[in-house]
């Protein structure tokens, strides 16, 4: 007899809602995280009596967390209390004088937009209209489906027709949807960032994420305590179902018998034996690490080899002594598409760090969790997390010489456009660059949402949720369908689980 049922590799959201669903099940089941904290990028650490999230900063299409919980049978408000964040955005550009918040009601963001282009105002609305129906449609059918082939995506055309209306969004790009619509730069600019959540500039994501930019107005939320209380919460539905999670337990090898997953061997050389496995981590990890060449067909192999990974994250901590003048939980400076474009050419790919007239620019998105939970801070104090885009590799200097350089950059360049004292108020400051969340979460390159996010890398491209070359293995995370984000990978869990028990009735 194995020692569990299901072992399940990575403590985060996804791994750990496929975890609860398969306990549920009656499924003895097992979470091995390798760190000292639950949650991978959805989490929050303390330094200094300052609490930091990680990575992600909000969550959005709470919907999964409300289906994750229907089919535990639990209240998520008792595991997950989450409290309202609005406005979403202030938009802020002091060298301009340019300045405005788009608020979660639609209507009230289109007033917001008219105030300096009315065309766009009432073109907002008209995007709201055509949207807003097919996002409710993909949430409900596309979030839950899992999408191993094309029979798939048949069955999935059978049960909901309307994704047909939707289809297009596929085979189209972010920034060629949000054109047809907007005109005025500043409102393209803050319509058209959201794609590097899925880790590519505009003219290169696929078009499906262009509604990322209404999903915001149905509603995004912050848990009290920081981020990390989404997946303890979630840890704690699994536990209080019987199921376990054990820390510092790095996984470094699954066992293969006739390509069939039979258990995992841990860095110490203790194994573990199961009936499933849950790789809830990055695919390209699970194959090409854990699982090895030797128990993979070529092509296969060669599939996964080819697959590239997302875009890193850099994060920078900051501890002020003051209250900031900022206005939202997040808050950024307008970048025309055509800029983000050109930032992906001419510098990512290049190893580069972005420039203006020879001058760093460290752009970014400014993260004030202290305001929503002031109890993140020392009383009088608040954090500030600054989100940036950088490559994993940079050309002709090194990520660890660098770091310290690279904080006074951003610092400078939040000064230039948001906060122009920023600096005298710094009393603790931190970064986790590409390099250290490469080490510390175990992301290949860094790479905090998976897979990149393109046509070649979406739905049944992408990692699939149940192996197809490894019998009783099973994958969660950002790196398999539906894709990252907080919200998504909970989704991706409900998928993975749904298959296992299945296959295990």
């Amino acid at each position: 007899m194995p020692d569990y049922d299901v072992v399940v590799i990575g403590g985060g959201a996804g791994g750990l809602s496929a975890a609860a669903l398969c306990q549920k099940a009656g499924m003895k089941t097992l979470v091995l995280e390798q760190s000292d904290r639950i949650g991978g990028c959805c989490s929050t650490f303390e330094a200094e009596g300052f609490h930091f999230d990680v990575g992600a900063s909000v969550v959005e299409v709470t919907e999964s967390f409300e289906e994750l919980f229907r089919r535990l049978g639990l209240s998520r408000e008792k595991y997950i209390p989450l409290v309202p964040v609005d406005p979403i955005y202030d938009y802020c550009d002091i060298t301009r004088g340019v300045r405005f918040a788009y608020p979660t009601d639609v209507e009230e963001t289109a007033k917001v937009i008219s105030e300096f282009s009315p065309e766009d105002g009432k073109a907002f609305l008209k995007f709201a209209r055509d949207f807003t129906p097919k996002i409710k449609g993909l949430v409900g059918n596309f979030f839950y489906a899992p999408c191993q082939g094309f029979l798939d995506i048949i069955k999935l055309v059978i049960k909901y027709p309307g994704i047909m209306e939707a289809l297009p969004m596929f085979f189209t790009t972010h920034q060629k949807i949000v054109r047809k619509y907007f005109k005025n730069d500043d409102v393209l600019a803050s319509m058209a960032f959201q794609s590097f959540y899925a880790g590519l500039p505009p003219d290169l994501c696929a078009g499906l994420y262009a509604i990322v930019g209404l999903l915001e107005h149905e509603g995004i939320y912050y848990p009290p305590g920081g981020m990390i209380g989404i997946p303890r919460g979630i840890q704690r539905a699994l536990e209080d179902l019987g199921g376990e999670v054990q820390f510092g337990k790095r996984v470094v090898k699954i066992l293969v018998e006739k390509r069939t997953a039979k258990g995992v061997e841990l860095w110490d050389g203790t194994q573990i034996t199961a009936g499933n496995v849950i790789g809830a981590i990055n695919a390209k990890k699970v194959y090409m690490e854990m699982i090895g060449r030797e128990h993979l067909p070529w092509h296969v192999w060669r599939g996964i080899d080819s697959m590239k990974l997302s875009m890193p994250c850099p994060m920078i901590y900051l501890g002020i002594d003051y209250e900031p003048p900022l206005r939202a939980h997040h808050t950024l400076t307008l970048t025309s598409p055509q800029v983000m474009n050109d930032y992906w050419s001419d510098y990512y790919l290049k190893g580069k760090l972005y420039t203006v007239d020879g001058r760093p620019e460290i752009m970014g998105l400014v993260s004030w969790a202290s305001k929503v939970d002031p109890g993140l801070a020392p009383e009088g104090k608040h954090v500030l997390t600054h989100m940036g885009l950088a490559p994993y590799n940079l050309a002709g200097d090194d990520w660890d010489r660098h770091k310290e350089r690279y904080i006074d950059e951003a610092i400078a360049t939040v000064e230039r456009y948001m906060i122009p004292d920023l600096s005298d108020h710094v009393v603790y400051r931190d970064m986790a660059t590409p390099k250290d969340l490469e080490r510390m979460l175990l992301h290949p390159g860094g790479a905090v949402y998976g897979i990149q996010t393109d046509l070649s890398h979406m739905a049944m491209f992408r990692p699939s949720n149940k192996s197809k070359s490894i019998k009783n293995l099973y994958l969660a995370g950002a790196s398999t369908h539906p894709g990252g984000g907080v919200c998504t990978v909970v989704a991706g869990g409900i998928i993975t689980a749904t298959l296992l028990t299945r296959d295990n009735a």
